[in-house]
């Protein structure tokens, strides 16, 4: 399953154990991030280039990355402690799009905050003290959003040249439409990645 992380580099030094242990259970979880940007910020401030490399940053590049890994991403986790327009931001977009999305916060509510009046079917925020509550929070919400193991059913409507090539392989190769369907797709998909 693909995971987009979203969180602010404003207190990156304390929150840099938060960050790691959730890039850690997603990649246990053997799912992927679709963008890994968190150590390279976080060398980018301990060695005190940050607000250089911010200052010439092509910020275009940087958005649309974003933009390309939350569209790619099935879920969503936002640490959202520090609080951040871009986090909100982003967060509203995965909202929007309609992607499962946890919101962890540290040490306090979200009261006061835009995000604390975000409401949706798509959204758990979760409050945690400890790596423990973390750790919970984190693989409980990958474990009930990951649909790799179950088949997902719809329907489609096909023309009659369509259908006459299904039956056709169907009957030649043994197996049913629907496999035939799926061998395509994926072979796109592997092409396309």
């Amino acid at each position: 399953m693909y995971v987009h992380f979203i969180a602010s580099r404003k207190d990156m030094e304390a929150d840099m154990p938060y960050f790691r242990e959730i890039l850690k259970l997603i990649e246990e979880g053997k799912h992927k991030v679709t963008r890994k940007w968190i150590e390279e910020v976080y060398a980018m401030i301990v060695e005190g280039r940050y607000d250089e490399e911010v200052r010439i940053a092509d910020w275009k590049k940087i958005n649309k990355a974003q933009v390309d890994a939350l569209g790619k991403a099935e879920v969503v986790i936002v640490e959202a402690t520090a609080r951040s327009f871009s986090t909100g931001y982003q967060t509203c977009l995965a909202i929007q799009a309609k992607k499962p999305t946890l919101i962890l916060t540290r040490g306090g509510s979200l009261g006061g905050t835009f995000r604390s009046s975000l409401s949706s079917d798509f959204v758990r925020n979760v409050e945690y003290e400890t790596m423990d509550e973390l750790d919970t929070a984190v693989r409980s919400f990958l474990q009930e959003n990951n649909i790799s193991t179950k088949d997902l059913r719809f329907n489609f409507f096909i023309d009659r040249k369509i259908h006459t090539y299904l039956r056709w392989a169907s009957y030649k190769t043994g197996k049913s439409r629907s496999e035939i369907i799926r061998e395509l797709l994926e072979r796109e998909i592997e092409r396309e990645s």
